[in-house]
């Protein structure tokens, strides 16, 4: 398990990564580690950042709770599944009106959707 959990980082660090995602007024700075709303510059702590970085590599792309652990914590620590639920909901909360891109695909995982949301 830990040896396909190496080479799994290994495969998604190699993809090509993109420095910056941007959706409206969202800007992820990957580079810079920068977040920002409208220009102002949001406070995250690192572990959100590289949440949010991670999700915003390969968007639309679900990565499950383990592999959010296995990336962002990685086997060194010890930290349980719901760690990245409480990161993700405080996550939210600091991106505000931008909180619903990240979306919890019920049983599968977390994914950033950049799709204008519609209201009916």
């Amino acid at each position: 398990a830990r040896v396909k959990s190496v080479l799994k980082r290994v495969r998604l660090n190699k993809k090509e990564t993109q420095t910056l995602w941007q959706h409206e007024g969202l800007t992820i700075d990957i580079l810079n580690n920068r977040v920002t709303i409208d220009d102002v510059e949001v406070t995250l702590t690192k572990k959100e950042f590289e949440i949010l970085s991670l999700l915003s590599q390969t968007s639309p792309n679900v990565y499950t709770r383990s592999e959010i652990l296995n990336q962002v914590w990685g086997d060194n620590e010890f930290v349980l599944d719901r760690t990245v639920d409480v990161h993700i909901t405080r996550l939210r909360k600091k991106l505000g009106e931008y909180s619903s891109i990240i979306v919890n695909r019920s049983g599968f995982g977390y994914y950033l959707n950049s799709e204008p949301k519609t209201t009916e």
